[in-house]
């Protein structure tokens, strides 16, 4: 039985969508390409630039002062209501481990090699 590259793709990102629902699968892909990628230069945690959305009224200064405490993050305030943008070199489990915050609705952003840093 053979699927077609598109069913392929489909289904990977569903799979993702149900490991870490509130984050954008495209996002989670990105920075597990990026880690493979790093390996060969020994490098493990590719850098990350995230916005994470929270639920309307949360305090937004509890969860700076939080992620900063338990993963050492850069993190300040995001432009829109509700946000927070976070700096930082993570792995996918770090982002799964932030993720796990049920106050959060969606995580999504960037990652690259940024080797000279």
């Amino acid at each position: 039985m053979s699927q077609d590259v598109e069913s392929i793709y489909e289904e990977y990102m569903s799979k993702l969508k149900q490991v870490m629902p509130n984050v954008d699968p495209n996002f989670v892909h990105r920075i597990m390409y990026v880690e493979r990628e790093l390996g060969e230069y020994n490098i493990h945690e590719p850098f990350v630039s995230a916005i994470i959305e929270y639920k309307p009224g949360v305090d937004l200064d509890i969860k700076v002062n939080g992620l900063r405490e338990k993963y050492s993050l850069e993190v300040e305030h995001g432009d829109k209501h509700n946000t927070l943008h976070v700096e930082s070199r993570m792995t996918i489990d770090k982002i799964k481990g932030i993720s796990a915050d049920r106050d959060i609705v969606r995580i999504s952003g960037k990652s690259d090699v940024r080797l000279g840093e």
